[in-house]
């Protein structure tokens, strides 16, 4: 009996790429590659299909390229996410910006230590008139 050879991480990945799915026109879900396409396929090809968006932290955040922040998608998939959600988020937050440094500024101008002066004085409970419950 022949030992099986070891399969490379490359051959792991174009796997599970291929059984990546998206929902259809009809409610149910198909897969992104065909099983026919994806056997006449080689796996640098499988992966050529691919981009992987840094998710749930965009790059632009500097976000990890670690498991966990990235999500592979389809080429067209990801240039309309990139279009449609990620550079208008980005571009709000350049907006913000200057406002946000002008707020720590005032803020960190403040001098500190000191005591807020009261603004009125409390009257007391005993001033106020008597009532009677009954």
């Amino acid at each position: 009996m022949t030992k099986r050879k070891k399969l490379t991480l490359k051959t792991k990945l174009a796997s599970a790429l291929c059984q990546m799915m998206l929902p259809n026109t009809v409610g149910g879900y198909e897969r992104i590659i065909s099983h026919e396409d994806a056997k006449r396929m080689s796996e640098d090809q499988i992966l050529s299909v691919f981009h992987f968006d840094h998710y749930p932290i965009p790059h632009s955040h500097d976000g990890p390229d670690v498991h966990w922040n990235l999500t592979p998608r389809p080429i067209p998939e990801h240039r309309a996410k990139t279009a449609k959600v990620d550079q208008p988020m980005l571009a709000k937050i350049k907006r913000l910006t200057p406002a946000q440094e002008d707020f720590r500024r005032k803020v960190l101008e403040r001098p500190t230590g000191q005591k807020r002066q009261p603004t009125g004085k409390i009257k007391s409970r005993s001033n106020w008139p008597k009532r009677s419950f009954r």
